[in-house]
């Protein structure tokens, strides 16, 4: 049963349902005089670039997630924690399968063509997909830097934001051992309507055979072969069907092939010891999930150890490491719920159900009908296997000196090493083999790649205090960075029938393609940072880096990257600590940053013309080696894209701290940004790279944090974020006002997004779908034309028949579809946001996780590959119960009367199409008819947990011990139809957003899980 919650309205029942789920209580009192919270709380700590700092010391837009935010999310990464958590950072997945990608962007992300993605910062080094590699159980904080003091000292990689982690350390003191477990059964969290009734499925298979001239082919499946020339062949048809199939049960695919429980179980330990001296910390983590569809899985083994020690008096060293092996199953050739969706539901006279579910049946019906293309999903998953192997190693060391009095200096290196193999292999039974068993036959694909990076910081920091009222810090340093990449794979075809030992044995395979890469890079930067504090009053941030980088020819390898920021304690002036607005307003600080940053997600070497290797036949001979150039023209003046960052912030203090509010409002403009642009046949290059576009993210994010009530047993505190975004593309090429980008397919849903001077990113361009033509917007003559009514839309070409797809007019006159395109939906949400509930009473807590997102567009790819352009495919049940019928079940033939149509069609309004061949091409087309409203609010996880007393845990050798139910995705408020209004299938999140193509859907998990500590 689904607990998908339908709420067409969703827009105005967003405001409300935000205040009832936070629990925010204006003006509650606080329950006793016990119930008040101590003002001198411990000073939050946040980390920043090569340092950290109080947060009351901050001055740049930082959000900041804690170890105890993580932990209350049972989880197979920090990035399925980490989703709501924090205000301005987006997460959505591309589906729900066992290791998904992601798409993470903060503030909107920095570029239309380029990488939107974070730097990700692990102990001071830079780890890519760190939130996909490292143990959540691992991570004491992360701090997401946004505003542009924050990010600058990161200079040509901080545009589009830093993700910052620490991880965990050893302790002084005891040693303590930890162990952290959790099972998780995943469930189908909603199934689509599909036609179930295999007769009203056959009469709809009728009606589409007898339109498009496939009666045969429908006789040979469904009516046991029986001629159509065969007496009352076409009079007795609906009365064979109503015969044969109205007390048969149809094949149910989704429960069939989702409908079970995939199992994810999670194993953590950790040990922590320390002495004054050194301390060390090492922990291993195994985690296994097994996805609802066979040959869907991950499995993650992750070890890692940290060593702090005091050398001598002054000398400290650390030191880290962390080995992660994952492994992923990809299901082999599965292309999306489509090809669950689509399948027959019975197999007619053809195959019995055993048949139709056990065997490949794709031959059979693509050889009926050659629009056919959904292979059976249980057997194709099993033929057509994919597996990825990913390995990363990491080795930190830091050595920290103090020099005289107030100097520290440090200097610290990294070793990164990643290794990977993707392969795949269809065998015989595989749609691949089928349709080209001659030329592909059983074939398969190995790739691997390999890369390294190292990383040298040294840095120099001064600390000093003088007097009483003045601090100064001051930050020098340099950087050095190193990487290598290389790539080899190959396609094989025509493996053996006989004696096939797949990938393990290539010798006897056709090798179809072959490719190898292999590059490099290097950054060398310099920075420097000053932090000045007067009197815990007025605080000045200034940040410089000066970055080198490979990526960009002589004219423009290096950047230079300032920032600046300011900020006013107001609650620490004397006018205000002596008033009794003190009472009421604790903390008051209002923060200015601005600064330039870049971002250097560029291709490699593109101010370079590539050389690259042909064949040139001479004397009639081919191997013949030659050089050629490539057809992308270099550019010595490309340069990093550009951002000029404002952020003014304020945070907030109220009634003894119970309430914190931090509010932020950002103006990010991007210059320089990189496009390839198409350069004239004359020149002899097809195209080249420049710094041409521009375009802005304006917006406004709100943290709150609140404790609503407390007492001796009792706790109840609510965390919630909540951000903004708009986007404005300010420029491109000269005398372009658009650029376009496609995704998706003719019948899996293909719609154009367009970036547009002017307007914001994410408008999804395609046709307004206005209904079908009616029997009302006809006239018809004695010899049976069909006229259309003055002042109804003529379609592109031809002439309309009832039940056709309708499109609004887009020409001048207003009176005739003409294919142009217009907008029909935008994909970003207008904003993103968490809500967190946290309850304690004595040994109990509750957690209530909830997040939300409103006003982004979803383009139902899903709902468009569904509808009906084959024979013996299924429909949704919206459609089938809707259809715009055309035969004449008296007949069996089609009625070419408007009133007979209209007897059979009483509410011609709210039909859908009809199944001729007409709208087999229309249905193609991107139409407004698929763009939906993706607002939602989820109960992302509910967490009731029960911690043991110390007298308990004293008498069994524990100092904690914690059990746990959690329920994971337990409902969701949207007015999506698809199986999920979070998704985005298409690989460009910024420009591409809300696109669903037929995504894995994401489960429902009901969690138990255990913490204990000896």
């Amino acid at each position: 049963m689904s607990l998908i919650i339908k709420q067409k309205n969703f827009k105005p029942l967003i405001a409300p349902l935000f205040l009832l789920a936070s629990g925010f209580m204006f003006g509650q009192k606080a329950v006793s005089d016990s119930a008040k919270t101590n003002t001198k709380e411990i000073e939050e700590v946040v980390v920043i670039g090569y340092g950290k700092v109080k947060k009351s010391d901050l001055t740049g837009s930082v959000s900041s997630v804690s170890a105890k935010d993580l932990a209350a999310t049972p989880s197979m990464n920090a990035l399925q924690a980490l989703q709501g958590r924090a205000a301005g950072l987006n997460i959505v997945t591309a589906g729900g399968a066992p290791g998904a990608t992601a798409n993470v962007t903060i503030r909107g992300g920095a570029s239309i063509t380029q990488g939107t993605e974070p730097l990700y910062i692990v102990d001071g080094f830079q780890l890519d997909n760190a939130l996909n590699i490292i143990n959540p159980n691992d991570i004491e904080s992360i701090d997401v830097l946004k505003g542009a003091s924050a990010i600058a000292i990161y200079g040509a990689r901080g545009s589009n934001g830093i993700i910052v982690i620490k991880t965990k350390s050893g302790k002084k003191g005891r040693t303590t051992i930890q162990y952290n477990s959790f099972m998780a059964f995943d469930m189908l969290s909603k199934k689509l309507d599909m036609v179930s009734n295999p007769e009203q499925y056959v009469k709809y298979q009728y009606e589409m055979a007898q339109l498009q001239g496939k009666t045969t082919q429908w006789s040979n499946v469904f009516d046991n072969s029986l001629g159509i020339d065969s007496p009352g062949f076409y009079t007795g048809a609906f009365s064979r069907i109503s015969n044969r199939y109205g007390s048969e049960n149809g094949l149910d695919w989704q429960e069939k092939m989702l409908g079970g429980t995939g199992l994810t179980q999670n194993h953590n330990v950790s040990v922590s010891a320390g002495t004054d001296k050194t301390q060390a910390f090492i922990s291993y983590n195994y985690n296994k999930q097994d996805g609802l569809l066979q040959n869907f899985s991950e499995t993650r083994n992750s070890l890692r150890a940290n060593i702090n020690s005091e050398l001598y008096k002054g000398i400290r060293l650390d030191f880290s490491s962390m080995f992660t092996s994952n492994s992923t199953n990809g299901g082999g050739a599965y292309s999306g719920m489509k090809k669950i969706l689509l399948q027959p539901i019975t197999g007619g006279t053809l195959f019995t159900q055993d048949q139709l579910f056990n065997t490949q049946t794709f031959a059979d019906y693509s050889s009926l009908d050659s629009s056919f293309d959904t292979e059976n999903p249980y057997i194709e998953t099993a033929a057509s296997t994919q597996n990825r192997r990913a390995r990363t190693f990491l080795a930190n060391v830091g050595l920290e000196f103090d020099l005289l009095k107030d100097f520290t200096f440090r200097t610290a290196g990294s070793y990164n090493w990643t290794n990977s193999k993707s392969t795949a292999f269809s065998d015989k039974n595989s749609r691949a083999f089928l349709t080209d068993p001659i030329n592909t036959g059983i074939n398969g694909s190995i790739a691997n790649s390999e890369a390294y990076r190292y990383q040298i910081t040294n840095t120099l920091t001064y600390n000093k205090t003088l007097g009483e009222k003045h601090k100064l810090t001051g930050l020098i340093g340099n950087e050095i960075i190193y990487q290598e990449n290389e790539s080899n794979s190959m396609r094989l075809t025509k493996f053996p029938t006989i004696l096939n030992y797949g990938l393990d044995d290539i010798t006897n395979a056709t090798v179809a393609d072959k490719d190898a890469d292999r590059s490099s890079l290097s950054l060398l930067s310099y920075f420097a940072r000053v932090n000045y504090n007067y009197d815990n009053r007025y605080l000045l941030t200034g940040t410089i880096r000066k970055d080198g980088s490979s990526k960009f020819g002589p004219d423009n390898k290096y950047g230079v990257f300032p920032s600046v920021a300011a900020a006013w304690r107001v609650s620490q002036e004397s006018f205000w600590k002596n008033s009794k607005i003190e009472n009421y307003i604790n903390d008051l600080k209002f923060r200015f940053e601005y600064g330039i940053v870049g971002n250097n997600s560029l291709p490699n070497n593109v101010f370079r013309t590539n050389v690259i290797g042909t064949d040139y036949p001479l004397n009639n001979t081919v191997g013949n080696l030659a050089l050629v150039t490539s057809s992308v023209l270099g550019n010595r003046a490309v340069q990093w894209e550009e951002m000029r960052s404002t952020n003014i912030g304020v945070d907030l203090a109220l009634f003894n701290n119970r309430i914190k509010l931090t509010s932020e409002w950002y103006n990010n403009n991007v210059y320089s940004m990189l496009f390839q642009t198409i350069l004239p046949a004359s020149t002899g290059y097809s195209s080249t790279y420049r710094n041409i576009g521009s375009m802005k993210n304006t917006g406004m994010e709100f943290t709150l944090n609140s404790i609503n009530l407390k007492s001796e047993n009792f706790r109840w505190s609510t965390d919630a974020n909540i951000g903004f975004n708009k986007s404005k593309v300010l420029s491109l090429e000269e005398g372009r006002k658009f650029r376009n980008f496609s995704v998706g397919g003719n019948r899996s849903g293909m719609v154009t997004y367009y970036a547009t001077v002017g307007e914001e990113l994410g408008d999804m361009y395609g046709y307004v779908y206005q209904g079908i033509y009616t029997t009302d917007d006809f006239t018809q003559a004695g010899n049976g034309t069909l006229t259309l009514k003055p002042g109804v839309v003529k379609p592109a070409s031809g002439t309309p028949k009832p039940g056709d797809i309708k499109f609004a007019a887009d020409n001048e006159a207003g009176d005739q579809f003409t294919r142009k395109l217009v907008k029909i939906g935008n994909g970003t949400p207008d904003f993103i946001g968490g809500i967190s509930n946290n309850f304690s009473y004595k040994g109990f807590d509750l957690v209530v996780f909830l997040k939300f997102s409103v006003g982004g567009d979803v383009y139902n790819a899903t709902k468009h590959s569904l509808s009906p352009y084959a024979m013996f495919q299924n429909v949704p049940s919206e459609f089938g119960d809707n259809y715009y019928h055309v035969i004449d079940p008296n007949t069996g033939q089609a009625a070419t009367s408007l009133v007979r149509l209209k007897e059979l069609n009483p509410n011609e309004d709210s039909n859908l199409w009809s199944l001729g061949t007409t709208n087999s091409s229309y249905i193609t087309y991107p139409s407004s008819y698929y763009v939906e409203d993706g607002s939602y609010l989820r109960v992302s996880m509910v967490t009731l947990g029960y911690s043991f007393s110390k007298e308990f845990l004293s008498h069994i050798k524990l100092t904690n011990a914690r059990i746990y139910a959690t329920v994971n995705n337990l409902a969701t408020i949207t007015g999506y139809s698809g199986f999920d209004p979070e998704v985005s299938a298409a690989s460009g999140v910024t420009v591409t957003p809300g696109y669903d193509n037929s995504s894995f859907p994401r489960s429902r998990s009901y969690v138990l899980g255990i913490n204990l500590t000896f």
